[in-house]
């Protein structure tokens, strides 16, 4: 199987990380209406990919996941992590973890904090981080908020 390559994401890429995380949100059975909801969520533009805080995974060409880091030190923030619903459980989503950590590190954070979709918090808790409450967002609706503390990576 081809290699995996990690790199920084494009501005001419934002229409097909933003299709790829639209996908990646729907794989977890929502609905369109919410879809619709979320629509901006969900978006990327061209604008927002200026420099190496936005990394694609791909091979042979072809997106398999990206995520976004901001913030400033000390604590990071994991604004995007979504994997093409063909590679979620391929590993596509730790490699992209581990170099969000990596990146978030040398670039001198200390934590990382992300509000998580409910259906991936057992992912991130497998990848180290633990929920540290909740972000209400519509009523009956809250998502989990994590942290990873990378010291502890």
């Amino acid at each position: 199987m081809p290699e995996l390559r990690l790199r920084a994401a494009r501005p001419e890429e934002a229409r097909t990380i933003t299709a790829l995380m639209r996908r990646s949100k729907a794989y977890w059975g929502y609905d369109l209406e919410f879809l619709e909801r979320v629509r901006e969520l969900l978006s990327i533009g061209p604008e927002q990919i200026q420099d190496d805080r936005v990394i694609v995974a791909e091979r042979d060409g072809v997106l398999l996941g990206v995520y976004q880091l901001s913030g400033e030190p000390p604590e990071a923030e994991l604004t995007d992590l979504f994997i093409e619903p063909a590679a979620i459980g391929s590993g596509v989503g730790r490699t992209l973890w581990e170099h969000a950590v990596c990146a978030a590190r040398a670039r001198g954070f200390r934590s990382v904090l992300l509000e998580s979709d409910p259906n991936a918090e057992g992912f991130y808790v497998r990848m180290g981080a633990e929920r540290v409450g909740e972000l209400p967002v519509a009523p009956g609706r809250a998502l989990p908020l994590m942290r990873l503390t990378i010291a502890e990576y």
